[in-house]
């Protein structure tokens, strides 16, 4: 993982002043609206404005949750995604596999050990599910109620939030589990997404949004591009999707690091510009005859 970033103060008042301005506005256009005759108006509000409510909360909880140790009862949480799911099952040498999709068990002491029922795996993905619906109804309904008394608003923002939460879990499975949710890989920002995660498992200080990055963006943490270094230590997407090893096993079990401890990449500083197609196969080239001669 990255050397931790600091959010610039000037980024997190910019931050403050977009969901202040977003709230405010959507709270006052809400009353405005109430009535049973604009009930649809204020239900598409709460739509709407849901995505936007979500992506800092979102970017909060996967960051201060899911990828550290600071709250002593959500510890589970970050062994099983921090080091389970990032370090042992889905490195970027093994960012993918063939297998259906298995799920950490969440009460179990092994971080490397998956569900293979199919009953169990149920039920651990509707606790992901209940656990962001959870969190959206303690940070956004509640707030949304309280604010405008609008129940129409209420019901769009609910039903926002249940899509997001499920989205949330079926993206990230499309993603490491090619082949699992065809309709989901079909859509036009599939790629995006699946881009923007595999970057994330390179640097866990990038990209910290999954599903949502406008709070990546305003916080400086959106990245849409590999350095030329972390293309010669852990390849490219392309190549990551071409190995989909074993059946989500650990991956030391399939699979081994890009390069061994004891062998540096090879220099890639004459790669100018690895955007163009020419110098990305020159890359590849050097990665495959780096990895020809450390066999």
């Amino acid at each position: 993982m990255s050397a931790c970033r600091r959010l610039s103060p000037v980024r997190i008042i910019c931050m403050a002043f977009v969901l202040l301005g977003t709230f405010g506005t959507t709270t006052l256009l809400v009353r405005q609206l109430a009535g049973p005759s604009n009930g649809f108006a204020a239900g598409l509000l709460g739509i709407l404005v849901f995505p936007i409510a979500a992506s800092p909360i979102e970017r909060l909880v996967h960051r201060y949750v899911y990828h550290r140790r600071i709250i002593k009862w959500t510890q589970r949480i970050y062994m099983i995604h921090h080091r389970g799911h990032h370090q042992a099952i889905f490195p970027t040498w093994r960012f993918v596999t063939q297998s259906p999709v298995r799920r950490h068990p969440i009460w179990d002491s092994s971080i490397s050990v998956l569900h293979t029922s199919s009953t169990r795996n149920l039920w651990i993905k509707f606790c992901h599910f209940s656990f962001y619906v959870s969190i959206a109804g303690l940070c956004i309904w509640l707030p949304g109620w309280l604010l405008t008394h609008s129940l129409a608003f209420l019901i769009g923002l609910v039903m926002s939030s249940v899509l997001v939460s499920d989205l949330l879990v079926r993206v990230h499975d499309a993603i490491h589990h090619p082949g699992q949710h065809y309709i989901v890989e079909a859509q036009p920002w599939f790629k995006f997404l699946e881009a923007h995660h595999y970057i994330h498992h390179v640097d866990t200080e990038a990209n910290v949004n999954f599903l949502l990055p406008l709070a990546d963006w305003l916080f400086g943490t959106l990245r849409r591009h590999l350095t030329i270094d972390e293309l010669g230590r852990c390849g490219s997407l392309e190549e990551a999707k071409t190995s989909r090893l074993g059946m989500s096993e650990p991956a030391m079990q399939v699979a081994r690091p890009r390069w061994r401890l004891n062998h540096p990449p090879p220099d890639l500083s004459s790669v100018s510009d690895v955007g163009t197609t020419t110098d990305l196969r020159r890359l590849q080239s050097k990665r495959r005859n780096a990895e020809a001669a450390f066999k």
